[in-house]
């Protein structure tokens, strides 16, 4: 009853003596889902078949709301694939730089609503669009450049108008962008780690410096190869752990001395 209300501005539902109204549509929408603060004022833009409203919070993530015809479509579909896209490129464009769109979406909380003829849906719950044309009988524009269109003049007239908000989401993007970097960074150093461990056997009582290190020691470090397990546990015991590393053979070496 309350996604209908925000999909219908002004109308009233009463049940169970309870009234469900919303003033501002979208923005109540928003308002009243966000997990996070808004770091700027929510932007709404609206024509008579397409309505978004957006805004950035410190959130993980993207977070979507999505309708057709009043109906949530909770898996989104054609609508939202072409809005993310929309929403992108506006961006990139209105900024002039080639920022990262996992970037520009960090943290967005949207929600968008369409009115399209006969719509078709890709399940019998309708939670998912697949419609490609906004009306399949006259053969109008289809849904991706009709979003495409009116995201793309109207959000950037609006970014020019308000330079406060504009400014606000350069901000955000490069504050995830900077996040993203130091994650990856994070991620490229578990990974050398992981991959040095990998390389460890379990027959190797390795030392703690290493010869291709810039340790001070490097140059002291050497390694026993034992014939089994049995014959190296003495020299385990009474090695230097720093440079001394102990390898067990799986049976007797060959003399190969020289």
């Amino acid at each position: 009853l309350k996604y209908y209300t925000y999909l219908n501005t002004g109308l009233a539902i009463h049940y169970n003596g309870t009234q469900h109204k919303s003033k501002n549509g979208l923005t109540d929408l928003l308002n009243d889902n966000m997990t996070s603060e808004a770091l700027y004022p929510i932007v709404k833009l609206s024509c008579s078949d397409f309505e978004f409203a957006f805004t950035h919070g410190n959130q993980y993530g993207e977070e979507y709301y999505s309708f057709v015809n009043g109906q949530h479509t909770t898996q989104g579909g054609t609508h939202l694939v072409a809005f993310k896209e929309a929403f992108a490129k506006t961006i990139r464009e209105f900024f002039n730089k080639n920022f990262d769109i996992a970037d520009i979406r960090a943290g967005v909380i949207a929600a968008i609503a369409i009115r399209i003829q006969e719509p078709v849906f890709e399940s019998q719950t309708k939670t998912k669009l697949g419609s490609k044309d906004m009306d399949p009988k006259s053969g109008s524009v289809s849904v991706r450049n009709y979003i495409m269109d009116f995201v793309k003049s109207n959000l950037d007239n609006y970014l020019h108008k308000n330079p406060d908000v504009a400014e606000a989401i350069n901000k955000k993007i490069l504050d995830a962008e900077k996040e993203r970097k130091a994650i990856s960074g994070i991620q490229k150093l578990a990974r050398d780690r992981a991959k040095k461990v990998s390389l460890h056997n379990k027959k190797l009582r390795d030392c703690r410096v290493h010869y291709d290190s810039n340790h001070e020691r490097k140059l002291e470090t050497s390694i026993f190869i034992t014939e089994g397990d049995s014959a190296s546990g003495s020299i385990t015991k009474a090695r230097d752990v720093n440079t001394q590393a102990v390898f067990s053979l799986k049976g007797k070496p060959l003399n190969t001395y020289g």
